[in-house]
Order: structure tokens, then C-alpha cells, then sequence
């Protein structure tokens, strides 16, 4: 029976999302279409690519009534925790207006972008990323101030709702009593506050004793928002006859679920994205003596004879659009899924790497993917998953969906090497 449900929107978030609930024991399954949609699993989710999209509702609407269909208590629309949105792409504020148009949303939406596990935190609806040792307000933080395609010129998450058709937007301090959450019941939307686990674990009780009432209960938020739940679900269970808690975090056990995670030679990284987080984890492999390719202005044949060269000499390949001049987005993502997959059907990888949240999008639809299931974690919001497909070369490949901003400068390595959280 589906307890949970959600809908990403891209694909690197949807696996974030997904491992944030089966590190909690809940058993779980990520598919690409509502065509594979199934209540065999505690949880569901959809991976979409509404983020780059101009009218992101168009897409999750639909989705969105095919797993209320499912009678889940919860369903959450996944974004980025760097609220990567406008009002000309991703607008996260123009679903949650939808919402409650359609009816799927019965009284005010929760948005927790907040994300302390990977340094995002609110505070006075506030959002702030951490950099290094650096904590910077999301407009004053150069990678999200300066996004190509959704710039973040306002931190207050209530005023970029508004801006966005949200509709009366609110706020929640960190861990509220009930009465102050309740006292929202006006709002369109309220954004939390959080930033520490504690407070995410505290919204989590909340939403879950909420969504006990109203059923399914439409929340908005980041991976953060898929801790807060599963590990207050976690907390719901009784206890475990031969002791601990049904619920027990899965870093306890290492880090990994499903079948082991074993360090692999040649690693093939595509990535279209241009976050300098992701260029300095290119220049990391690069001092390691992997191989770097540059993709070009999206004549993948030419750039493939040098990759298969690369990845039959057993050289870690990167494949890249990250460093250099911006190229036509749409045109690398093409690229690289035609790279990726032509890599893969020869038999060239079983491990594959992509990093940017529109690019794996493409390159997953590329290999034909009905849907993934996370394995491993070598950094916190980049898991590996394993692929289903009904083409025999692809079904089975090990898959890591990395965020641009998300990792430290040796994910790469990690991802080869097998190296765990």
C-alpha cells in the first residue's frame, strides 16, 4: 500500500527524494511515466522534467491525479533546495496556485525547502546556502544569484511565491506548536523555517499528524521535506521485537542497500551542468588522471570514437559541457544521452555518472529507463540507483543522477571507487 507519494521536478531531486525515504527502512520505487505507476511499495515517486519547463503545471497535474488515485497521506511536489524557479521556468509558486485550482490541494501547502544535510537552511523564510565555511543568503550566493536560467535575485521564499502566483504565502517558525501551524489555515502556502534535522524531524510529526486528517495532504519541498516524513514515520513505528526501531536511519548500516556497491572500472560522467561546484569535481578527476572530453556544439558522433577509445583503455571518462562557453541546453543534453547510450549498448560501462538536474532528465529518457531504485550513497544527494529498461543493454546499469551544486570536489572519485557516506 502507497504511504507516500511524490513528483519531482527533474530527475536528480527524484533520487535524492527517493532515498530519503528507503534510508528509513521504507521500501520504495522511482518510475519515469504514470503509465508504470503501481501500490506494490510504501512509496512512489515520479521523476519529471517540470523544472525546465515554462508551464511546469501542465506537466505535474497530471501526475499529480494519478497518484491521488493511490490514496497516499502525503503527496510531495520534490524541487530543488536551491528553489530553482521563475515565472518563466520551474514556477514553483504557478503549481501550487494549480493545485488549489484542481482541487488537489485541500487547504494550505507547505513548502520546506531547507535541507540542512546539504548545507540549505530558512530562517525568517529566509533561504541560505552553505559554501564551504561560508553560509550566504541564496541572492548573494554566486552559483544561484547567477543561474542562467532561474537567477535568484530574492531570498524571502514568500515574496518569490507571490511573485509567482502562489497566492497569499505565509510563515512557520522552526518547530512550531500545533496551534501556530494550524493558524496558517488561511494561507495559499506557508514556508518553514529549519535549520537543523531537529527542526525538519519536528515539521515531519506535523505534516504526518495533518495528513491523518486530510488525506492526501500536497506539500511542497526539497529532500529535506522527504526526511522530515520518513523519519517521522520512522518514529510512528513500534519497536523492534529484537530491539532498535523499525525505522532505523540506513546510515547505521553503512550507507548501502540492495545489492553492494563495488568499485568499477572505466566510469563513464556526463554533464551538461555549469555549476562551478560540478566544474571543480571535473578538475578533481582530472588532476586524478581521468580523461575529460568536451562535448562540443552537440556533435556527439564525433566526440564518441574518442570516448570509446578512452573507455576501452579502462580511462575514467568525463564527457562534458561544464567548463568553456555556455552551449545550447537542450542541444548538449541530446548529445550527451546519445554519448551515454551509445557507451552503454556496446557494453562499455555498467556504471554511469550524470550530473545536472535537466541533463539527466534526457540522458535517462536516452537509455529508456521505466523507473530506478537507489543502492548507494557516495554523497549526500547524489545516491546511486539501479535502472530498469526494457532494452537488455541498458536494464540493470548502475545510474548516479548528481545535482550540479550537490557533492565535494572527489564525488567523481567516490562514485568509481564506491566510497559510501
Amino acid at each position: 500500500m502507497t504511504r507516500f507519494a511524490f513528483v519531482a521536478d527533474d530527475f536528480t531531486g527524484a533520487t535524492d527524494a527517493l532515498w530519503q525515504f528507503r534510508r528509513f527502512g521504507l521500501s520504495g520505487s522511482l518510475v519515469t511515466d504514470v503509465a508504470y505507476l503501481h501500490d506494490r511499495d510504501d512509496v512512489i515517486g515520479v521523476a519529471t522534467t517540470a523544472r525546465a519547463s515554462s508551464d511546469p503545471a501542465d506537466v505535474v497535474l497530471p501526475v499529480f491525479e494519478a497518484l491521488a488515485a493511490l490514496e497516499p497521506l502525503v503527496i510531495q511536489y520534490k524541487i530543488c533546495s536551491t528553489f530553482d524557479s521563475s515565472p518563466e521556468s520551474g514556477s514553483i509558486g504557478a503549481v501550487i496556485a494549480d493545485l488549489h485550482r484542481a482541487g488537489l490541494a485541500h487547504g494550505p501547502v507547505p513548502v520546506l525547502a531547507a535541507q540542512p544535510e546539504l548545507g540549505r537552511y530558512t530562517w525568517f523564510a529566509n533561504h541560505f546556502v552553505r559554501a564551504g565555511d561560508e553560509v550566504r543568503r541564496l541572492d548573494r550566493h554566486p552559483p544561484t544569484r547567477d543561474h542562467p536560467v532561474t537567477p535568484a535575485t530574492e531570498a524571502d521564499l514568500r515574496v518569490r511565491l507571490t511573485e509567482q502566483g502562489a497566492g497569499r504565502t505565509g510563515w512557520l517558525p522552526a518547530v512550531p506548536s500545533r496551534e501556530a501551524y494550524l493558524a496558517r489555515g488561511e494561507d495559499a502556502a506557508f514556508v518553514a523555517d529549519a535549520l537543523t534535522d531537529e527542526h525538519v524531524r519536528a515539521l515531519g510529526h506535523l505534516l504526518l499528524a495533518d495528513a491523518a486528517t486530510r488525506p492526501p495532504l500536497v506539500c511542497v519541498g526539497s529532500g529535506g521535506l522527504s526526511y522530515a516524513l520518513a523519519s517521522a514515520d520512522a518514529a510512528s513505528l513500534p519497536p523492534d521485537p529484537v530491539g532498535g526501531s523499525l525505522g532505523r536511519p540506513l546510515e547505521a548500516v553503512g550507507g548501502s542497500l540492495g545489492r553492494p556497491l563495488e568499485a568499477v572500472a572505466p566510469l563513464l560522467v556526463v554533464s551538461g551542468s555549469r555549476s562551478p561546484v560540478t566544474g571543480r569535481q571535473i578538475d578533481t578527476a582530472e588532476r586524478a588522471g581521468w580523461r575529460v572530453l568536451d562535448v562540443g556544439g552537440g556533435a556527439s558522433g564525433s566526440v564518441f570514437a574518442e570516448v570509446e577509445e578512452s573507455l576501452r583503455s579502462g580511462c575514467h571518462t568525463i564527457v562534458q559541457s561544464t567548463r568553456g562557453p555556455a552551449l545550447d541546453r537542450d542541444g548538449i543534453g541530446e548529445s550527451l544521452g546519445r554519448v551515454a547510450s551509445a557507451a552503454v549498448r556496446a557494453g562499455l560501462v555498467r556504471r554511469l555518472v550524470i550530473a545536472g538536474g535537466d541533463t539527466s532528465g534526457q540522458v535517462v529518457a536516452a537509455l529508456g529507463a521505466r523507473s530506478l531504485d537507489v543502492i548507494a550513497l557516495p554523497a549526500a544527494g547524489g545516491p546511486v540507483c539501479v535502472l530498469s529498461s526494457d532494452d537488455p543493454a541498458c536494464d540493470g546499469l548502475e545510474v548516479a543522477l548528481k545535482g550540479g551544486q550537490v557533492g565535494a570536489p572527489d564525488y567523481f572519485l567516490r562514485a568509481a571507487s564506491a566510497t559510501t557516506a
